[in-house]
């Protein structure tokens, strides 16, 4: 080897070593800071592009989460406006109960019951979360955002207003309306059963039941803006197919769900109560129409079933986004635990690393100043 004082081999050899270990120390220290071995791009660049999208597809579940929180509150909310409203419905049978005794002053019982009523109308008005209002029935189904790719679950908008449940202006007095079949009773498109309600001031709402039977536009007009109200409803009919009593059990129903409680009895002549007192006519062929004394529990009762369908229906939904919500909690856990996976630092395996590039550093350092100084040994030659 020639022994040269312009070209050290040696010591460049040394400072070539300690370069790499002085690299390699700092990639474990950045690995020790940031607790990734994978940082940055020129890391890994596959793994990091990959890392990147497994990000961005956890940061979308936790907006899709805090989407499915607030339909959950906005649920939770209604469901707790119709229970208020079912416990109001209960209190009210017992006030009817007790007007059933003698003796007692029914002007003072109607006097709870209206504020009983009241009390629906309020919990109904007031039960919103963030402007969302599900039981007013003038609300638009909520859509909740619950998967990626825009993917909803919709919770329907309900309707748990006094005059829906058939509780507007409910009178402990209120009288029924009648319909009396023949053997000659039949129907026809378009013919329609009136139901006119009525207090002591006068008319409040008029409902029309419309028979269909081809499915086409309804003959009758709706003016629900009006003073009072025309609410108009179908009744979709298959005379062919369907007996007469299946067609009475068709209009039955329809009408209870407009807030009317229908008793069908034994001489098949059909009660129609409401909260207030209704009065009916119609131009169904073999029928006769009537009043009858009220039937206050039967209209509770039906008022009943409404809001249980209503809070059967916000139940449900509620379970439904409380089970997408865990399953996207399940899904964020294991997207964080696979990029864990790709992206995180062993932190025992890098402190292992650190020591021994430090022992390393140490001794390249020792090695470079070795080199550096085996030159001044060609100043023995000249002596």
């Amino acid at each position: 080897m020639a022994f040269s004082v312009n070209t050290n081999v040696s010591a460049m050899a040394a400072l070539r070593t300690l370069s790499l270990t002085t690299n390699s120390l700092n990639q474990i220290q950045r690995q020790i800071e940031t607790g990734l071995k994978v940082a940055e791009a020129k890391d890994d660049p596959s793994t990091f592009t990959i890392a990147q999208g497994m990000r961005g597809d956890i940061g979308s579940l936790k907006a899709i989460q805090e989407g499915l929180s607030f339909g959950q509150a906005t649920v939770n909310m209604a469901n707790a406006g119709a229970l208020q409203i079912s416990d109001r419905i209960i209190d009210l049978n017992k006030k009817v109960t007790q007007a059933f005794n003698e003796g007692l002053d029914v002007a003072i019982l109607q006097e709870e019951a209206d504020a009983l009523v009241a009390q629906i109308t309020s919990v109904v008005n007031t039960t919103v979360f963030n402007g969302v209002n599900l039981i007013d029935g003038t609300g638009v189904d909520l859509e909740v955002l619950s998967a990626l790719g825009g993917v909803t679950q919709t919770v329907p908008a309900q309707d748990a207003r006094a005059a829906s449940l058939g509780l507007n202006g409910f009178d402990l007095s209120a009288q029924a309306a009648s319909i009396t079949m023949d053997n000659a009773f039949a129907v026809v498109e378009d013919n329609i059963i009136t139901v006119v309600l009525s207090d002591a001031n006068g008319t409040t709402a008029t409902h029309i039941f419309e028979i269909t039977t081809d499915g086409n536009a309804l003959a009758q007009a709706p003016n629900e803006a009006a003073t009072p109200p025309i609410f108009v409803h179908a009744v979709t009919v298959d005379p062919a197919n369907q007996s007469n009593n299946q067609m009475v059990g068709t209009m039955a129903d329809i009408m209870r769900q407009e807030g009317f409680a229908v008793t069908i009895t034994e001489t098949g002549v059909i009660e129609i109560s409401h909260g207030q007192t209704a009065a009916v006519t119609t131009n169904l062929a073999g029928t006769t129409t009537g009043a009858t004394a009220g039937d206050p529990l039967a209209v509770l009762d039906n008022a009943e079933t409404l809001i249980g369908q209503i809070i059967t229906t916000l139940g449900t939904a509620a379970n439904r986004l409380d089970s997408q919500s865990d399953f996207t909690q399940l899904l964020v856990d294991k997207l964080q635990e696979g990029l864990g996976i790709l992206v995180d630092a062993n932190l025992a395996e890098a402190s292992a690393k650190l020591q021994a590039l430090q022992t390393k550093e140490q001794l390249g350092i020792q090695s470079l100043s070795i080199a550096n100084a085996r030159p001044q040994s060609i100043l023995s030659l000249f002596q």
